[in-house]
């Protein structure tokens, strides 16, 4: 299966009708494309969804009750119209949010769904909800090691939504015990069928909805124990079975309703085996199953069905084909006002979503050059040896020298302050290490010309002379497992030169399958850690990233800033992280009388920027210790932002969480000393984790932070 069976903790989805190409729009007197009707129909299909759907909210804020108790269907319906792009400001929403907010956790269905609606909505401040709602679930894990309804018979349904549950659960720092995993692996597998499928209740026949339920719970469950001795050998059974659940689905695949182990289709929660049905899609990051479009057949089979009023049989039937159609289980997608292209609530089918703001750049690169092109006639000009560079430190090409380049923001820049000279060429290079075979996008915006090439053949090539833009244009590529060289050559023109580059899913979230090194034979997961974290989890930084070198960070010089790994950061025009140089900056910064000072600022309103490194911790009462000031300057009175500061271990712990600002000045006055105890893991290795967010009187109004000082003490 080339790993398959490996699920990942950030949003995965795989876009169908992306494998198609970009949708063209029909000339003249023609025809349009199918896979462009077929957009169109389910993008029409979606807002009578949503459009009915929205009509069945009751007056106290829940909707009709189906199946899964009002608090279930209730969370389902809001769940799925979050995922279909309705507004987290929606009065439906906060009626939906009202209702679900205060209700007690009581069954495995209403809470998994929960959960999920939570998720979505993103709303902070209901964190501890989710993660309540997660530890209930694991509490009532039954001895058989899976799950039912309260006081009744267990099942691979109620099994299914509490695995996903806590899955979820796991973005907001929830962590199950490896023995909750470890008992639904072995229990899970032990309930498969002889022929391959998975029943509702043991020896129960084969359906398609249970099959795929089967699936998720092994994909999930594997991973959650892949590295533990005690189930080495339940591992190993558990892919055995995984390699039969993925027979029996193809072999007994269908759109046209839940398929039986006898080979007939029932209508039976049919559009429930279609929910199920992406969700094994996405996380196999499968685009076909026995050599079916899954996603393409199963939505022109709703576009079908959909009734004439915009729903699907009931309230939840038509939540579970919105979601299908929206391919919820891994897009991440938390649409607030004021956040994407005017008018845009998602995505054509069949383009490359847009990158998701998290995403991170490749930031670590061999870089040669500059090279005269007097005539800008080189970028599209064959230029002998592009088509087999293997570039290491020192080589030489084109009688220039390759050297190493880490920025530390998303932008490569050719040249010192990015400066290469006027009408040259300058190269980048980088290994990328592809886990398992995956279909990606590679995002870039340039100054001014790009072309790339990948193992050796041109990708893309843009020759413009204009400033570099974030994801300005895209190519859609697919990696081999295994090393594959990526070539950049960028012209400049005049004034400054560089590019930003990124690789992503064609749902937009991070390929984290993909690993850039420097090295063909080594993944230099170190540095790499330091220049992308966000290609890691927080375990996978945990064991990867170096150690702090010294307990004492003062930022008197620039080069301490590459000590840590910066996560995403302002995406406006002045960079960040940033070091400030006191003493030429004064008096436009805070100045405490340190040589110099670290700054960074939110990705956007509602995404924080991050920091992290790991560090031993002392013995004796060890504290860690920051000195911080906010923007005063530019916004006295006004500025301010929310810190955080946590630590890792087996999961994410927020040690503090404080307000910083607004002052009234812009003076030495304004640092204060922010510190929390670590006496809980004196002597051990942690992984830090430093979070600077919008928030407090002005939620976005100048949030940048000013660190002089990270000390463990």
């Amino acid at each position: 299966m080339s790993g398959r069976w490996r699920s990942r903790r950030a949003p995965v989805v795989l876009v169908a009708l992306a494998a198609w190409g970009a949708i063209v729009p029909a000339a003249p007197g023609q025809a349009a494309p199918a896979k462009q009707v077929l957009a169109k129909q389910v993008n029409d299909a979606i807002d009578r969804g949503v459009a009915w759907l929205k009509g069945q909210q009751k007056h106290d804020g829940s909707f009709p009750c189906d199946h899964w108790c009002p608090v279930g269907s209730t969370a389902l319906a809001t769940y799925a119209l979050l995922k279909s792009g309705v507004l987290s400001s929606d009065p439906v929403i906060q009626k939906a949010i009202g209702f679900l907010r205060y209700q007690p956790f009581e069954h495995t269905y209403a809470v998994s769904v929960e959960i999920a609606a939570l998720d979505a909505l993103g709303d902070k401040s209901l964190e501890e909800t989710i993660v309540g709602g997660a530890r209930w679930l694991e509490e009532h894990q039954r001895d058989e090691g899976i799950w039912g309804y309260p006081d009744k018979q267990v099942d691979l349904s109620n099994t299914q939504y509490a695995a996903l549950g806590m899955w979820v659960a796991e973005r907001h720092g929830f962590q199950a015990k490896r023995e909750t995993w470890g008992r639904l692996l072995k229990e899970v597998t032990s309930r498969q069928n002889g022929d391959g499928g998975f029943g509702y209740r043991e020896k129960d026949p084969s359906t398609g909805s249970m099959t795929t339920s089967g699936l998720a719970l092994l994909m999930l469950s594997l991973e959650r124990v892949e590295d533990d001795p005690r189930y080495g050998s339940a591992r190993e059974k558990a892919k055995a079975a995984l390699e039969r659940g993925w027979k029996w689905l193809e072999e007994f695949f269908t759109v046209e309703g839940n398929p039986h182990g006898d080979r007939t289709i029932v209508p039976a929660a049919s559009l429930y085996y279609l929910f199920g049905l992406e969700r094994v899609g996405a996380i196999g990051e499968r685009n076909r199953i026995g050599g079916h479009d899954w996603y393409a057949e199963g939505a022109r089979r709703l576009v079908l069905t959909q009734a004439d009023d915009g729903k699907w049989h009931d309230g939840d039937s038509t939540s579970f084909a919105l979601l299908f159609l929206r391919r919820a289980t891994f897009t991440g997608m938390h649409v607030k006002e004021g956040e994407g292209e005017p008018g845009a609530k998602r995505s054509e089918l069949g383009e490359a979503h847009r990158p998701f703001p998290q995403a991170p750049f490749v930031r670590r690169w061999l870089v040669c050059g500059p090279i005269a092109d007097p005539k800008d006639s080189l970028l599209e000009a064959p230029y002998g040896g592009e088509e087999n560079v293997e570039a290491k430190v020192g080589a030489s090409f084109r009688g220039r020298s390759w050297t190493e380049l880490r920025a530390l923001d998303e932008f490569i820049g050719f040249g010192p302050d990015s400066r290469p000279g006027d009408r040259t060429i300058s190269y980048a290079f980088t290994w990328l290490h592809a886990a398992s075979d995956v279909d990606a996008v590679v995002w870039i915006g340039s100054d001014d010309g790009v072309r790339l090439f990948l193992d050796g053949k041109p990708l893309l090539t843009r020759h413009v002379h204009a400033p570099a833009e974030r994801d300005k244009v895209s190519a859609p590529v697919h990696l081999a497992a295994g090393v594959h060289p990526l070539l950049v050559k960028v012209e400049n023109h005049d004034g400054s030169s560089g590019f930003f580059l990124r690789l992503v899913h064609p749902d937009g979230s991070a390929a984290r399958e993909i690993r850039p090194s420097l090295s063909r034979s080594d993944l230099q997961l170190a540095a790499t850690a330091l220049s992308m974290p966000g290609l890691f989890t927080l375990a996978e930084l945990n064991t990867s990233l170096p150690m702090l070198p010294r307990l004492v960070v003062g930022f008197d010089a620039r080069k301490e800033l590459d000590l840590f790994a910066f996560g995403g950061m302002s995406e406006g025009k002045e960079s960040y992280p940033d070091w400030i140089d006191v003493a030429a900056a004064a008096p436009f910064h805070p100045a405490p009388g340190a040589r110099g000072i670290l700054a960074v600022r939110p990705l956007r309103k509602e995404i924080p920027g991050r920091f992290y490194f790991r560090a031993a911790v002392p013995q004796e009462e060890p504290r860690l210790s920051v000195r911080i000031a906010e923007e005063g300057y530019g916004a006295p009175g006004k500025a301010d932002f929310v810190l955080r500061l946590g630590v890792f271990e087996e999961a994410l712990v927020w040690l503090c969480e404080t307000t910083v600002g607004p002052d009234a000045a812009a003076d030495t006055r304004n640092w204060r000393t922010v510190e929390a105890p670590l006496d809980r893991w004196k002597g051990k290795e942690l992984l830090f984790v430093v979070e600077c967010a919008g928030g407090g009187a002005e939620p976005w109004n100048f949030e940048q932070a000013y660190f002089d000082e990270i000390a463990i003490r």
